[in-house]
């Protein structure tokens, strides 16, 4: 969203530090508490090493631009549209909206129908951060394609998009 309204990347970078870096530049340094709450020992450490940086106005960056000549908006965002951003750029992941949170959020409202948004159940990956051997991973993808059942519509030759 952020990206969109400044025609640009929000956090270019040539590596991880370069982005860590633009990230904490704009959203400033977590507390020591979240940061051990939601990092790596040796990522809340290297994170606690820098200079701490104040969180970015977003009404500034984000919001409604106007043109000297016209009382009407050349770019930006409704406050309703800040608030939403700021939502969902907290550096803590435990503090952003989900989706059907976003989608509820007021500056959404002309365009949220829950009749037409479709909902699922989270996925359950029990493989994830399990260290398998390659072996393992094998017999896994090999089960995982035997099971497969393709879904009863596969066959449909209807053109109908609706």
């Amino acid at each position: 969203m952020a990206e969109l309204i400044l025609h640009k990347p929000l956090f270019p970078g040539n590596d991880v530090i370069e982005q860590l870096n633009k990230i904490i530049d704009l959203l400033g340094t977590p507390n020591e508490t979240t940061l051990n709450e939601i990092c790596s020992i040796e990522a809340a450490s290297f994170i606690l090493k820098m200079e701490p940086k104040p969180r970015k106005d977003f009404h500034e960056l984000f919001g409604y631009k106007y043109d000297s000549k016209t009382p009407v908006p050349i770019s930006g965002v409704s406050p309703e549209g800040v608030d939403l951003l700021e939502r969902l750029l907290s550096f803590d992941p435990r503090q952003r909206p989900t989706v059907e949170e976003a989608l509820a959020h007021p500056f959404l409202e002309n365009f949220h129908d829950p009749m037409q948004e479709p909902t699922i159940d989270p996925m359950i990956d029990e493989h994830q951060d399990v260290d398998y051997t390659k072996e393992q991973w094998i017999s896994i993808v090999w089960q995982t394609v035997q099971e497969f059942s393709p879904p009863s519509w596969i066959n449909d030759d209807s053109d109908d998009d609706s």
